[in-house]
């Protein structure tokens, strides 16, 4: 295929920029009036930052999205930069919704959505824990039991000789 002609080297370093010095927030400065001292002053609120998007980056090189993504298709080391730029912006969400700005839940869709999160359950602990169950057959006073384990679909069985109340 060949490569298109709008594409320029220094691109693949913009993107890594794009997303490796993404602010995580914005402060804004706003005059509130303080009863207690009767005058105005200046508070200064941190708001939460834009994502660092591959929408925002193809915007600020004023290209289509298509475009950035026939980029990273064609072009090895945008390719490159564009693998990079993607770790950043997991990075940016795990540290925007752990300091507050963003919320967590919100986080957690975007990075299973994009960067392969998913929820993990420890199989060999589980395996364990049901390696563990242990099926005891009572029996009432003077009751004979003879059961084996292989009358018992294979589970790991006893029997409880101890009395039971009544």
């Amino acid at each position: 295929m060949k490569h298109p002609k709008d594409y320029k080297k220094e691109y693949a370093q913009k993107l890594i920029e794009w997303f490796r010095d993404a602010p995580l927030f914005i402060q804004e400065e706003q005059e509130v009036y303080n009863k207690k001292s009767d005058r105005l002053e200046t508070v200064v609120n941190r708001v939460a930052a834009p994502c660092p998007s591959i929408v925002r980056f193809a915007d600020s090189l004023n290209v289509s999205i298509e475009r950035v993504f026939l980029w990273r298709d064609t072009e090895p080391e945008f390719r490159s930069a564009y693998d990079q730029a993607m770790h950043f912006q997991e990075e940016w969400l795990m540290n925007a919704a752990g300091l507050g700005f963003y919320n967590s839940s919100m986080s957690i869709m975007a990075l299973k959505a994009n960067h392969g999160w998913s929820d993990k359950t420890d199989k060999q602990s589980l395996d364990d824990e049901l390696k563990q169950v242990l099926v005891q057959f009572v029996r009432t006073k003077g009751e004979n039991i003879e059961k084996s384990n292989s009358t018992n679909s294979g589970n790991f069985c006893s029997s409880d000789d101890a009395e039971i109340p009544h």
